[in-house]
């Protein structure tokens, strides 16, 4: 009896040996990680303060950047390529490092890479949540409200540079801002998406290239549906915060008629079922009062006491902005979104929220 109590001991033992192990692994990685980053921006610092020192024209710097990429791949190994380098310049004039990072530098070196306002800072928090595989993916970005919400986002979410870059190709920030005004956009680039209302979680067009779908109209919603269960994980991914997936086909019974809901998630955020109605054509009034049917029914016989109200979305090829408003006025619950089985147009989808915020602005004059 003995032996087996000590057995067990053993176990957990090991287990509890195990699991300080893995979070010192972690923590050894994130800290490489974060002194990596730093030491990158220090030679991008390094070659902008000695090419301001010796007033370098832009073609001799050039020529110098290679030499000297030449030179740290000979001495050092991989990482020092030209495009590497001059990133680690970009990341220098990009951003500020906060202080207790650079605790071991020179006082005055501190005073003066602080003193410039008008680079953002990256403090160790963040640092330590991006690699710089990150880092160059941000870089990339050129509005400075739209990276500096992708630097929340990764931090906040964790997301893999594979997933970032998706998100940024998606122009997740710019379909997340057709609904915000000229404060909510702004909102959204200091502090990330923040869900406090149904608006907040929902974007404008989805964007669903990750199917594989043609653009094409003889596919059913089956088909759709299909796809999306193929997809399911990258599917909540686009849908956003705190979804999680209840059901497909859920079965509605009503004086033995039977009705289907396509999709049915909750959001643990909002508190709500999600129900979604996929459609392969342009939104159509019908398609309100079927949903409307659906949340109904929904909030009287499925909803428990802590439940907000349920979540309606239909999901649709296209749609006539003017029509909807009429449709869906003074409806909160309802939604009629569409989505897109290719990456958006980047100019058309800034147009877009350029007329957006005017219309907003022009209704509150």
């Amino acid at each position: 009896m003995s032996k087996e109590i000590s057995k067990s001991d053993d176990t957990q033992l090991v287990g509890r040996i195990g699991e300080l192990l893995s979070v010192a692994r972690q923590h050894t990685v994130q800290t490489v990680n974060t002194i990596l980053v730093k030491t990158y921006w220090e030679i991008g610092k390094e070659i902008v303060e000695h090419e301001l020192d010796g007033k370098t024209r832009a073609e001799y710097g050039k020529r110098r950047l290679q030499d000297l990429s030449k030179e740290l791949t000979l001495r050092y190994g991989k990482g020092f390529s030209y495009p590497n380098l001059k990133r680690m310049k970009q990341f220098y004039n990009s951003y500020q490092i906060s202080s207790t990072l650079l605790s071991q530098f020179k006082t005055e070196d501190i005073r003066s890479t602080l003193s410039s306002e008008s680079k953002p800072i990256l403090s160790d928090k963040m640092l330590s949540k991006l690699s710089w595989s990150h880092i160059c993916l941000l870089l990339a970005v050129s509005d400075t409200d739209a990276r500096s919400f992708y630097e929340i986002e990764i931090a906040n979410n964790g997301w893999s540079v594979r997933e970032a870059k998706r998100q940024i190709e998606s122009m997740l920030f710019e379909r997340l801002a057709l609904s915000k005004d000229k404060k909510g956009l702004k909102k959204l680039s200091e502090n990330g998406l923040i869900i406090e209302s149904p608006e907040d979680a929902l974007k404008d067009p989805y964007v669903l290239e990750f199917l594989g779908l043609e653009e094409k109209t003889h596919w059913l919603e089956s088909d759709l549906e299909q796809a999306i269960m193929d997809h399911l994980q990258k599917f909540i991914l686009e849908l956003g915060k705190g979804f999680m997936f209840v059901a497909r086909q859920y079965r509605i019974s009503v004086n033995n008629e039977h009705y289907h809901v396509d999709l049915v998630f909750y959001n643990k955020i909002l508190r709500s079922y999600v129900l979604i109605d996929l459609k392969t054509e342009k939104f159509n009034h019908s398609d309100f009062g079927q949903m409307k049917f659906y949340l109904n029914y929904f909030k009287d016989e499925i909803n428990d006491e802590m439940d907000d109200e349920p979540i309606g979305i239909v999901l649709c090829y296209d749609k006539d902005e003017t029509f909807v408003d009429y449709v869906l006025k003074d409806e909160e619950k309802i939604f009629a979104k569409k989505y897109l089985l290719s990456l958006p147009d980047k100019h058309l989808l800034l147009a877009e929220v350029e007329r957006t915020r005017e219309k907003f602005e022009s209704s509150k004059k």
